[in-house]
């Protein structure tokens, strides 16, 4: 395989198919391996934290102003 294919050279006599890998190995569908990303489970139970722990934190808020204005 010609590196100028691979870098986007100039090269006249060369076609997109030259660039295929006949000999690459097809993986199906269901061998694919697992995505280990974030559940869903794990964002909302940091979605439903990040809002309890705000809401203490205005409680707690609104309760000192209370208590300096009164």
């Amino acid at each position: 395989m010609d590196l100028d294919i691979l870098f986007g050279g100039n090269s006249d006599n060369s076609t997109d198919l030259d660039t295929i890998d006949t000999d690459a190995e097809v993986q199906d569908v269901e061998d694919a391996p697992e995505e280990n990303g974030i559940g869903w489970k794990v964002l909302a139970l940091f979605i439903c934290g990040g809002l309890v722990i705000t809401a203490l934190a205005v409680a707690f808020m609104v309760w000192v102003i209370e208590g300096l204005v009164l």
